[in-house]
């Protein structure tokens, strides 16, 4: 059973198509990746998802442009909607209140997600400290968003992130403009959100660091999924080889991963 469900979606923006007959499938408590060059349709997929892109009109009789959460048909919910079943999403470009400090953008959650609306602020309080301490975020409560390092911005998003509670993250390249160390932080803290049952989608240009957490790899190619699969079905594509990775990269991410 998946958390997500992705059905022979087409998605055509302005006179353009951008997906073109395009399915994933995310179960729940994994990590799913999406590998592929700039423009082939990774981040449309994940804005239609999340409801950024209108759907396509879904026709459950040839099982053309459906979207499932949580085993229910969302082509025509709102992003708000899907956000209070579960489904968070982090783009790329920070999201953050680049005037407020770290504790003002987390109280936003508190105060106007639907989770926590019979909830007491002692609660938020405790789970908000407790992942401000896996971040090492806990000293910067005070401290204005526009002055952390790229590395401490996504921190604070994939904390706000959990703060709504979700049952999937999805992820629009969380490691561009992020230092090494933030970079493997982050990976710590995606591993322990696994352990939660959380699911994540994440696509990112960091093709060794994404092969390093995946359980299941989709490469999208011009607008469709070339192949997928574990990472060695991905690293032994034809395709993939040839046209995404190149034969000296291949080599060396099949020297760390095969």
């Amino acid at each position: 059973m998946s958390f997500l469900s992705v059905k022979n979606v087409t998605l055509t923006l302005g006179k353009k198509q951008i997906l073109n007959d395009m399915s994933i499938d995310v179960p729940y408590g994994k990590t799913v990746v999406l590998l592929g060059p700039n423009g082939a349709g990774k981040t449309t997929l994940l804005k239609s998802i999340i409801g950024v892109h209108r759907n396509p009109s879904p026709c459950l009789s040839s099982e053309k442009n459906l979207f499932y959460l949580d085993n229910q048909l969302i082509n025509h919910k709102s992003i708000h909607e899907r956000v209070a079943m579960g489904l968070v999403y982090m783009p790329q470009q920070t999201s953050l209140f680049q005037h407020m400090n770290v504790l003002e953008n987390l109280k936003l959650v508190f105060d106007y997600h639907p989770y926590w609306h019979n909830q007491p602020w002692s609660t938020f309080k405790t789970a908000m400290h407790k992942w401000l301490e896996q971040t090492t975020l806990t000293h910067a409560l005070t401290q204005a968003a526009h002055s952390l390092s790229g590395g401490q911005k996504r921190k604070l998003e994939v904390v706000r992130a959990l703060l709504m509670q979700p049952k999937g993250i999805i992820l629009d390249e969380p490691f561009a403009g992020v230092d090494p160390k933030s970079i493997y932080e982050l990976k710590k803290i995606f591993a322990e959100i696994l352990t939660t049952g959380i699911s994540i989608v994440i696509s990112d240009h960091h093709v060794d660091q994404l092969l390093s957490m995946a359980q299941h790899v989709y490469v999208i190619l011009n607008g469709h999924v070339a192949c997928s699969g574990n990472i060695k079905d991905v690293l032994e594509n034809t395709v993939t080889k040839n046209t995404y990775l190149g034969n000296q990269f291949y080599e060396e991410m099949a020297q760390r991963f095969l």
